[in-house]
């Protein structure tokens, strides 16, 4: 069994020769990881056999040694790499201060550019799950606003959040319907929770994200693509709506903010889970036997499947390597 039958048959409830894994991870850990095991850095994961292929569609349209523009007009930092959480920097300018359109054009979200690396043929002739990663709703909104400012559009009722989330799934559809063949999977990935419950509360979250998430994920399935979600925090409050919209596989679970046994009594039946190994908690705070034990006690939790091993989120900078180095054993000698 290769890896793509391997997560179909996981997402399908059929009976599968080992439980999938895959890892994120951020720039300092890959490369001390790829140094311990003498990998290619560029073949890490293919080599300790994660499961999945990521692909990733931003398009930058300018760069300096410290800094870059998205697209969206958005620009990021790049120069601390010191970051103790990973490489995504910070915002340095929002493109929309104040809540208007006025004067700002969205990307076009079936840019060519954006696919322009990708083989179908090569694709589709190697035997991992490949998985396009894609900025949700949520994210999409806030990184052109600011946090704070978005959130206020929300709370204040104020129609220009809705103006600006429909602007973000017209995108979002343009790039779905983009998506070459050879993809097997997306992730959609936008952060609803907190430590403790969701950012905005599940009355915000229903109104303005749920019908328009609806939408973006049925184009999704249409395309006949499995449809992963990633959302850090505690979203137990959400899983029946998420189901409800359809929803295959959710990331990462984090062990930190919600019950992991809970979750796959009460849902496991009907979604897939994917993670579940403390990235906040074992991998920074514990020991390699530690991190071997909550391994085993997911696999134990998960026994009756529908679930893909992995860190809960990227494994941040200031986890101990022995212990990135115990998880990355254990997965390898499943």
């Amino acid at each position: 069994m290769n890896s793509r039958e391997r997560v179909l048959s996981t997402i399908g409830r059929r009976p599968v020769d080992r439980v999938p894994y895959s890892f994120d991870l951020t720039s300092v850990i890959a490369k001390k990881l790829a140094e311990h095991y003498s990998f290619l850095p560029e073949k890490l994961h293919e080599s300790i056999g994660d499961d999945l292929l990521y692909l990733w569609n931003g398009i930058a349209v300018e760069r300096s040694d410290t800094s870059y523009i998205d697209e969206f007009g958005t620009r990021w930092d790049t120069s601390d790499q010191s970051h103790a959480i990973g490489d995504w920097g910070s915002i340095l300018e929002y493109p929309l201060p104040e809540p208007t359109l006025t004067g700002y054009k969205f990307p076009d979200g079936g840019d060519t550019r954006r696919f322009s690396g990708l083989d179908t043929a090569t694709l589709k002739a190697q035997n991992r799950f490949v998985i396009l990663s894609m900025t949700g709703l949520f994210d999409l909104c806030w990184h052109l606003r600011g946090f704070e400012n978005f959130m206020m559009d929300m709370a204040s009722g104020e129609a220009f959040a809705g103006e600006l989330l429909d602007h973000a799934l017209e995108y979002s559809l343009a790039l779905t319907a983009a998506i070459p063949e050879g993809v097997d999977g997306v992730r959609v990935g936008e952060d609803w929770g907190l430590q403790k419950g969701l950012i905005t509360g599940a009355a915000l979250w229903r109104r303005y994200l749920k019908p328009r998430l609806n939408i973006l994920y049925n184009a999704i399935r249409a395309r006949g693509l499995k449809l992963f979600i990633h959302t850090c925090g505690d979203n137990t409050e959400l899983f029946p709506d998420i189901i409800e919209l359809g929803v295959e596989v959710v990331h990462p679970i984090q062990p930190e903010a919600m019950d992991v046994v809970m979750l796959q009594r009460e849902y496991g039946k009907d979604i897939s889970m994917y993670g579940g190994i403390g990235t906040q908690s074992t991998l920074v705070y514990g020991t390699p036997a530690d991190v071997v034990a909550e391994a085993n006690a997911r696999l134990e939790t998960f026994r009756d499947g529908g679930y893909i091993l992995g860190p809960a989120g990227a494994i941040s900078t200031d986890a101990k390597m022995e212990n990135v180095i115990a998880l990355t054993d254990f997965v390898m000698s499943l």
